[in-house]
């Protein structure tokens, strides 16, 4: 098994993270940013620094971690980002193996899977260039497959994890030895709100009345501030045509459920 070390050249620049799927019109959540930046900058005796975005669904997680993602690599702050989705096992098992291929080690070949995902946590632990690692979306169904696997030092690495609870988020700092770096992700505030509903549906705010400023409030806080039922929303207004007032008529009466 080759290590890192051994490899004549560096592997090249990496940025694994899906970056279509940022919003265009992402807004506000500097404060978030900063923390995210703040826990990730923490010294940690050697092991990858960490930290634990958890919310409710909606509420932005995956989007916030994008955004970090091609902030700090276009900054330099990285040369490899690597992505997965932790929904379930398998879904782990693929993004710790992808490591293998996008960095290309000579074991990417490896049929055995659990050689491979072996040789991808030493990887990560050996190689002396800087990486975040960001796991989006972990279930509490994951987490005996993350501490079998979680990378166990290197502090030139960073890993950032996304939750829906506050438990799974708990469990996840203290893996990491990390307990102090978890953050809830909050609602937009209601300004927020309003500008990226108004960026989404492609309305100029500067040709929005008083009248349709406050119907346009109204329908975000009845969707609860949630960035994903905002941006929905505006799709909506987007393709129907339909003006802010009928459209906040149609969520008070229909009671739109958000998936």
């Amino acid at each position: 098994m080759l290590v890192p070390n051994a490899q004549p050249f560096p592997p090249r620049f990496v940025n694994d993270a899906p970056v279509g799927r940022l919003s265009v019109h992402f807004t506000g959540r500097e404060a978030d940013l900063d923390q995210v930046e703040e826990m990730l900058n923490r010294k940690q005796n050697s092991v990858p620094s960490c930290c634990v975005i958890h919310g409710m669904p909606g509420v932005g997680k995956s989007q916030l971690s994008l955004h970090y993602s091609i902030k700090s690599f276009d900054g330099g702050l990285y040369t490899h980002i690597f992505w997965t989705s932790a929904m379930n096992v398998d879904k782990l098992m693929q993004g710790f193996s992808k490591v293998l291929d996008l960095v290309g080690h000579p074991d990417r070949q490896v049929q055995d899977q659990n050689v491979k995902l072996t040789t991808a946590r030493l990887w990560l632990e050996e190689c002396t260039v800087h990486w975040l690692f960001v796991i989006d979306n972990v279930d509490r169904s994951t987490l005996d497959f993350l501490t079998m696997h979680f990378p166990r030092r290197n502090g030139k690495g960073n890993v950032l994890f996304t939750t829906r609870t506050v438990q799974v988020a708990e469990a996840l700092a203290n893996m990491a030895r990390a307990p102090h770096s978890t953050l809830k992700l909050q609602t937009l505030d209601i300004r927020d709100s309003t500008t990226l509903l108004f960026d989404d549906a492609g309305i100029r705010s500067e040709m929005v009345t008083a009248v349709q400023l406050s119907h346009a409030e109204e329908l975000v806080q009845c969707v609860g501030c949630l960035p994903l039922a905002v941006v929905q929303a505006a799709s909506l207004l987007k393709e129907t045509h339909m003006t802010l007032e009928n459209m906040l008529n149609l969520y008070r009466s229909e009671r739109i459920e958000v998936r």
